[in-house]
């Protein structure tokens, strides 16, 4: 069973109370059973919405742009447009866009869950964990602890959390650090039924000797990159696709180990380091350039010695499914270094598998290419790894210009409402509209 969302339904068909009730009551049934106090909570649920309609100047800006449409989540062209929007909303710099945020010594970072792994929770806890905890030690810190934060709906069982908990602790007690906080509840409280978790994990560092961010990244680097064996979003692709054997290959943390022996042994010979992840490098390469004027740069890659990095289990599923690694999340560590050979040669003393697939080439007009000069141009999503994706395809029903136009409208909206809410705040006064 997956979830559904009571309130979501309510309000749908505000217009039309009978229908609203006729379909509540079949959902309920079907997740709660004849036992359950059905008409009485459908009702319930109808009387809450009509009385929180009367509170909609504190509802939502709507601009007619879904998530889905938008991209949001999906790794991709889409899914920047949407960072960029948050990035003017918070007043941060996009320059900044990185791994992890840094404030003086301290590195933060937060991962989701794989929206895939309601089912398989200890997956879910592992590969956020880990993805977390890469992000602040890709920048150079020693990690400090995590902090959690899931969500299950009402009909989850138990297990889910418990699994979940056991997944998270399975990566700290590796490193031995602690989960120092965290927070657990339900989806939408007793208004989203079914079984799903959300969530995700955070994790706090101290930089060391040194710090890698992406704006350090620059033209005559070398690109190291260390094996890739996947994790949340292959663990995800192997499952969907029944390629339950794959998953193994993804319960590794070379990656986090290869980001220690890095900030240990040759920092000073490392500019910068990022993950391959979000997008694959079609989308790290955008992301290395984001925020940058004049000092733009172009990623050269051999693909054929980029695919070689994979884990060969989970490059034979990858080959067979047809899905493009270059646009997927591998989990493997890219370090721009002036000294490859000492960086690897020091990778490999201490059992990590590196190697150079390109190099850092001046700025022509493209994010990345490869040794032969083609384009490998960022999708509007992630390469499509489960056959879902797949049938939704690389696409929006909007061209690009008009999901501008739109986030930007959601911009300016929430914008004046943060403006309204700080004026008032800053006189002592109620929060006004």
């Amino acid at each position: 069973m997956d979830e559904m969302d009571l309130e979501g339904i309510a309000r749908k068909l505000s217009h039309d109370k009978r229908a609203a009730e006729a379909k509540l009551e079949e959902e309920l049934s079907f997740y709660k059973g004849k036992e359950f106090p059905i008409r009485d909570i459908s009702h319930a649920v109808i009387t809450e919405v009509e009385h929180s309609l009367k509170a909609s100047k504190y509802a939502y800006n709507e601009i007619g742009l879904r998530a889905g449409e938008a991209g949001l989540g999906s790794r991709g062209v889409g899914d920047h447009i949407i960072h960029e929007a948050l990035f003017k909303i918070s007043g941060r710099s996009l320059s900044s866009f990185d791994d992890a945020g840094i404030a003086e010594d301290v590195v933060v970072s937060v991962d989701g869950i794989h929206s895939r792994l309601s089912y398989f929770p200890f997956l879910a806890g592992f590969h956020a964990t880990r993805a977390t905890l890469r992000d602040i030690m890709v920048k150079g810190a020693r990690p400090l602890g995590v902090l959690v934060d899931i969500h299950l709906s009402d009909d989850s069982d138990i297990g889910m959390l418990t699994d979940f908990e056991a997944g998270v602790s399975s990566v700290t007690d590796f490193l031995g650090i602690k989960i120092l906080a965290g927070s657990t509840l339900r989806i939408g409280g007793d208004l989203v039924i079914g079984e799903r978790i959300s969530g995700g994990v955070a994790s706090v560092g101290k930089i060391g000797k040194k710090s890698f961010p992406r704006s350090n990244v620059r033209e005559g680097n070398s690109l190291v990159l260390t094996e890739g064996n996947g994790g949340g979003t292959i663990a995800t692709t192997a499952i969907f696709h029944g390629f339950p054997e794959v998953v193994d290959s993804t319960l590794s943390l070379k990656d986090i180990e290869a980001c220690r022996i890095v900030t240990n042994y040759v920092s000073d010979k490392v500019d910068s380091m990022t993950d391959v992840t979000n997008g694959g490098i079609r989308s790290i390469s955008s992301e290395i350039n984001a925020g940058r004027e004049s000092s733009k740069v172009t990623l050269q890659i051999n693909k054929d010695s980029f695919n070689s990095m994979i884990n060969p289990t989970v490059r034979d599923m990858l080959d067979k499914l047809s899905i493009d690694p270059l646009g997927l999340s591998i989990d493997s560590i890219l370090i721009f270094t002036d000294y490859p050979d000492d960086v690897i040669a020091t990778l490999k003393s201490n059992d990590i598998n590196a190697s150079v697939i390109g190099e850092v080439k001046k700025f022509n007009g493209h994010n990345i290419i490869s040794y032969e000069g083609e384009p490998l141009t960022e999708n509007f999503r992630e390469s499509p790894y489960t056959p879902v994706k797949k049938v939704i395809g690389n696409w929006s029903p909007y061209p690009l210009n008009e999901i501008r136009l739109r986030v930007d409208k959601a911009i300016s909206k929430s914008l004046k409402m943060k403006e309204e809410t700080l004026k008032n705040l800053k006189r002592g006064n109620a929060y006004t509209i």
